[in-house]
């Protein structure tokens, strides 16, 4: 089978010295980096950012404490760059995505319009109770004010209700706060949010803080002025910060670190759950009691639905009712002697909060542990599921017209996984959930970003992004699984075979390896530097890249694909990638290839 042209694999010794493991250079073009046993790992300098970043390292939880070795992390999609966080201490920069994210500068200066959290006002408030209205028609332009990074746009949790009263009220079914311990060790395979906000502190007052998931860990913060900070939640994870301290008063700037599990932004569903089964499932949270009436309504609601509660299933049911709920549109509607939630549902009229309501009581009715969540733009819902928790299930919007503060240099995020749930045409159509329409306040780039998806599942137990960046990849994640348009696996070698259909019509492509760290830590990172050019020696730009590690001598056999980046403008590629905690002391090779692009020819060293 033809391979196109490429440069002979880098080749590393693994040796061993003290307490860590090195991988030096044989005879490979990067100098040797000088490494003692209480020493960090020689790497190399971190990339210029949009501000410095302190003490680099790239691991789950950095090296140990007193000279012991780092942890064994997971992914590099998780790397925690800086000093370990905790309390009063944020790290300097998270990967996430593909990307360094560093920390947002404790006392930068308030953005335009920025909300107060603790004051009255726009963006600032928590909504403890929300009863439904018929004003059905559709909305004009919304403002979201951006509140974390990467962006979860227009998706912030600022008010979450899980409970009804008999007049239709949705409210916290049980406010009591309970204290939400801070820092703790990184779970491997969650994504980490950086928040800011600016919040009024008085002793012993607890102000609204957003949130991005209801199972959110804060694993640090710094706020300034400096003060001791308690955080806590209620039954319906609508989260809270205060101080104690007495000299705690008045606007604070508070920078946060949170992770959270990725399966909420992308569902998975148990497929041989039945609804009876939900609620005594392992883990599952307390239904709320609901009122006669609402229930004896509800009841109506399931068989215009067409659901029988003791016979279906969890999955089925689910898509049902997203798909009736994501057919709501705009319109007016003639009243009838049901009320409001039944001319709502049977009409499938109104905008996010009428549609987001009706969902959330026909699935409280019905078993499902369900939440109402709002922000100052929009409305949305949460549902519990067996063996994956809460999950967020977006309904859609009915405007066109989306403007976003507080935007200006942050990512977005991009969920592992697609929407499993159906989409009918009043979802696809456009709206403002999904960032279709007219959008001020976010850079092309940005709305692009949001609206792409990041390979790898979201297991929330190591599941992995897919590596590059636009900008020629600042930290690449370890990856498992090829998924779809990438080079397949060649059998038993570990390395993408590249098929003779991948090469017709394309124009021809080398890719090489310039240079690669000499020595490294296993469970720490080496850079991969190099180049892809096409026919006539030019370079490529925007194409993807993948790095394998495999033992030398061997053709490419047992290798493992360790990360991925995307090349430059100009061509040139470089990846930070993490040597395997648990690769075999023994000399390793590095290879790179790119699967090409609709234009260009795959290709891979050999």
């Amino acid at each position: 089978m033809a391979r196109p042209p490429g440069e002979a694999p880098a080749r590393l010794r693994a040796v061993r010295t003290r307490r860590a493991l090195v991988l030096a250079a044989a005879g490979g073009t990067a100098a040797a980096l000088a490494v003692t046993a209480a020493a960090q790992v020689g790497q190399p300098a971190p990339p210029i950012l949009h501000q410095d970043v302190r003490s680099p390292r790239l691991s789950a939880g950095g090296a140990g404490r007193r000279g012991e070795p780092a942890r064994p992390p997971a992914t590099s999609s998780d790397a925690i760059i800086g000093e370990e966080p905790a309390p009063g201490r944020n790290p300097a920069a998270i990967g996430t995505g593909g990307k360094i994210l560093p920390e947002p500068r404790d006392g930068e200066a308030p953005a335009p319009d920025e909300p107060v959290l603790g004051q009255h006002g726009f963006a600032a408030d928590r909504s403890t109770a929300f009863r439904p209205d018929d004003a059905t028609g559709a909305d004009d332009t919304l403002t979201y004010v951006g509140v974390f990074n990467p962006s979860v746009i227009p998706f912030k949790r600022m008010s979450a209700l899980d409970a009804v009263d008999p007049d239709y009220t949705l409210r916290v079914s049980d406010a009591t706060l309970v204290d939400v311990e801070v820092g703790g060790e990184p779970r491997p395979g969650w994504d980490r949010f950086w928040g800011s906000v600016l919040v009024d502190l008085q002793p012993g007052r607890d102000a609204p803080l957003p949130s991005v998931a209801p199972g959110m860990r804060i694993l640090s913060y710094e706020v300034e002025p400096a003060t001791q900070l308690t955080f806590s939640r209620d039954s319906a994870d609508n989260f809270y910060v205060r101080s104690e301290e007495a000299g705690a008063r008045g606007v604070h700037r508070l920078v946060f670190l949170v992770e959270a599990d990725p399966v909420y932004f992308a569902p998975r569903v148990p497929q041989r759950v039945r609804l009876t089964d939900v609620a005594r499932a392992r883990g599952a949270p307390r239904l709320p009691e609901l009122p006669d009436e609402v229930r004896r309504m509800a009841r109506n609601v399931q068989a215009h639905l067409h659901i029988e509660p003791s016979r279906d299933y969890l999955a089925a049911t689910l898509d049902v009712l997203v798909d009736h709920f994501r057919e709501f549109r705009p319109k007016a509607f003639e009243p009838s002697q049901g009320g409001l939630y039944w001319d709502l549902t049977v009409n499938q009229a109104g905008v996010c909060r009428h549609r987001s309501f009706a969902f959330v009581v026909t699935a409280l009715s019905l078993g499902i542990p369900a939440r109402f969540v709002s922000n100052e733009a929009h409305a949305f819902t949460e549902v519990w599921v067996p063996e994956s928790g809460w999950i967020r299930i977006d309904l859609g919007g009915a405007s066109d017209r989306l403007d976003v503060r507080n935007a200006d240099g942050k990512s977005m995020y991009r969920p592992r996984g697609e929407d499993p749930f159906p989409k009918p045409e009043a979802y696809t159509e456009g709206g403002y959930s999904t960032l279709d329409g007219t959008l001020t306040g976010l850079t092309p780039e940005q709305v692009a970003e949001a609206q792409s998806r990041r390979d790898g599942s979201g297991d929330g137990g190591g599941g992995h992004g897919d590596g590059g960046d636009a900008q020629g990849g600042q930290v690449s994640p370890d990856v498992e699984v090829p998924p779809s348009g990438r080079m397949s696996p060649g059998p038993g070698s570990g390395l993408p075979q590249i098929p003779a259909e991948a090469l017709r019509g394309k124009r021809g492509t080398s890719i090489r390896v310039d240079q690669v760290s000499s020595v490294g830590f296993r469970g720490e990172t080496i850079r991969v530097e190099g180049i892809v050019t096409g026919e006539g020696g030019a370079g490529v730009g925007d194409l993807r890249v993948e790095v394998y590690l495999a033992p030398a001598g061997r053709g490419g056999d047992g290798a493992n694909l360790v990360g991925a980046t995307v090349t430059g403008p100009d061509g040139r590629y470089r990846a930070e990638v993490l040597v395997p905690y648990d690769v075999p002391l023994e000399t390793h090779e590095v290879f790179v290839g790119t699967p090409g692009s609709s234009t260009q020819q795959p290709a891979i060293t050999r």
